[in-house]
């Protein structure tokens, strides 16, 4: 009996070390991520802020006063909780346990340090041009409790608030703006280590906050070539590719899978309305009526993307039911695009290729000679925000579920320098702005955005396309990561191995 206890404890003993041996050496294994588009910079003060592919990483640095949930909804993360006075004073509980990764102490003063510093005029911090059409004042009122007093009732600040990343006041400025672009530091799950052209290597903050993450090391990697992307998660060297086309989806078996969530992305082809022939609205017009969106979401995307006749979807708010909207009229588009005769330039980064290839046809059908040009990410990301494309193809994700936060980036009059993309402005539709933001009545908001989105219909600066679902490829070994809506990596629990 005493020789079988002892055998039954020595066993015990030999599996605890093996999990404990399996599990520390899942730990060790680093997480491979491969994006298709180049990260910006991480500087959350600075633009360019970037798409997706930046907030991706930066949010693993930085964290926010609030987070979205899966269904979109703003939920607590450094503020513990708001409550709103006279629908105008937004006070905010903060945590008192939380430092950034150099150990300075995160409190009422840095929130108040980051928000003062978007609101300067000067600044072109990302959303700086819409914080300021928002906050009036940002008061500390406590040393874990901050203030902050709109111009009016402000249904978006919160939202807005999510896609707000905050830095450490005292080493901002000490090193100065250059310096911490080059090596960020967050009070967020994982640390900036290095970055080297389109590889960002971090790796895990054991004191944060939320209890440490299960990998040790995370590494964003920059693949473009779809096909690169995908022969790179199925040899092992990536644990998620983004951006899996539909009809790639049957490569994504054996050792990988594909993992799939609601698309939050809107796609679109956009017109430059100062250069010709994108300076008439009857040109525009032509061009929204040139595509077959229903063709182009099952040839293209295998029925694994919604055609829209609107830049909304209808998760989000604002999204109407009853617009007529664009249509496909090929006969009208001809009648018009024919009568063009110089050739457009139809721009486009490597990701969206084969989506501006089907445009560029549809337009050519209608009688547009139409040239692609493929540009590189950075040049891309710099030629639309300074609104210098004559046209192009590209997307706008919308995880924050309102209609507002697509349309006033992209066309209320004051966005800024750095986000002129097609130029539109509309003293007509800058009033509709201002109105949806100065109410937190759904009904009256919904209806503003309702003549809102006729007007951008009628003007058509941008011929709106399709909303696909986001589809990833994912290795068998990787275990507590599933896609969100938000296109964010929630890696906190995600390891390689150890299943």
């Amino acid at each position: 009996m005493l020789l079988k206890r002892t055998v039954q404890a020595a066993t015990a003993l030999l599996l605890a070390t093996v999990m404990a041996t399996t599990e520390a050496a899942a730990a060790d294994v680093t997480l491979v991520v491969g994006q298709a588009v180049r990260p910006t910079q991480f500087h959350p003060l600075l633009a360019p802020g970037g798409g997706r592919e930046t907030r991706a990483i930066k949010r693993q640095i930085f964290d926010a006063l609030v987070v979205q949930d899966d269904n979109l909804r703003p939920q607590p993360q450094l503020a513990k909780s708001w409550t709103i006075e006279n629908d105008v004073r937004w006070i905010f509980e903060l945590r008192d346990d939380v430092s950034f990764h150099n150990a300075e102490r995160f409190n009422a003063e840095t929130v108040k340090w980051n928000l003062e510093r978007i609101l300067d005029p000067n600044s072109t911090a990302p959303g700086a041009s819409t914080l300021r059409t928002l906050i009036e004042s940002v008061e500390v009122t406590g040393e874990y409790q901050v203030t902050v007093t709109t111009k009016s009732p402000a249904p978006t600040l919160l939202i807005t608030l999510a896609f707000v990343e905050l830095a450490p006041k005292n080493l901002v400025e000490e090193v100065g703006d250059e310096a911490f672009a080059a090596a960020p530091i967050g009070t967020g799950p994982f640390l900036f280590v290095s970055r080297d052209g389109s590889t960002v290597q971090l790796k895990r903050n054991d004191a944060y906050w939320g209890g440490p993450a299960a990998s040790a090391e995370v590494t964003f990697t920059t693949i473009p070539e779809l096909s690169s992307r995908i022969a790179a998660l199925r040899a092992g060297e990536i644990h998620i590719a983004d951006q899996i086309p539909p009809d790639q989806v049957v490569q994504l078996s054996g050792n990988v899978a594909p993992a799939t969530a609601t698309g939050t992305r809107i796609f679109f082809m956009a017109m430059n309305v100062n250069e010709p022939p994108f300076d008439s609205v009857a040109v525009r017009q032509a061009v929204a009526l040139a595509f077959d969106r229903d063709l182009i979401a099952q040839a293209l995307y295998g029925g694994r993307a919604r055609p829209l006749n609107q830049p909304a979807f209808p998760e989000m708010f604002g999204y109407q039911p009853d617009l007529a909207g664009f249509r496909y009229d090929p006969a009208a588009a001809r009648a018009v695009l024919s009568t063009v005769t110089a050739p457009v330039t139809l721009s486009v980064r490597q990701v969206d290729f084969v989506l501006a290839q089907a445009v560029a046809g549809f337009l050519a059908d209608a009688g547009l000679k139409v040239e692609l040009a493929l540009v590189e990410d950075a040049a891309f990301n710099d030629s639309i925000t300074g609104g210098r494309l004559q046209s192009y193809v590209s997307s706008w994700g919308v995880a924050e579920g309102d209609v507002d936060a697509i349309l006033h980036p992209h066309f209320w009059s004051e966005r800024g320098a750095n986000r002129r993309y097609t130029n539109y402005a509309n003293p007509a539709l800058d009033a509709l702005f201002y109105e949806g933001r100065s109410t937190t009545d759904s009904a009256r908001r919904f209806a503003v955005y309702a003549d809102a989105l006729r007007l951008l219909v009628d003007e058509a600066p941008w011929a709106v396309l399709v909303n696909p679902m986001d589809i990833y490829g994912v290795s068998n070994d990787l275990t507590g990561w599933m896609p969100s809506p938000t296109g964010m990596y929630r890696i906190n629990e995600a390891r390689v191995g150890g299943n």
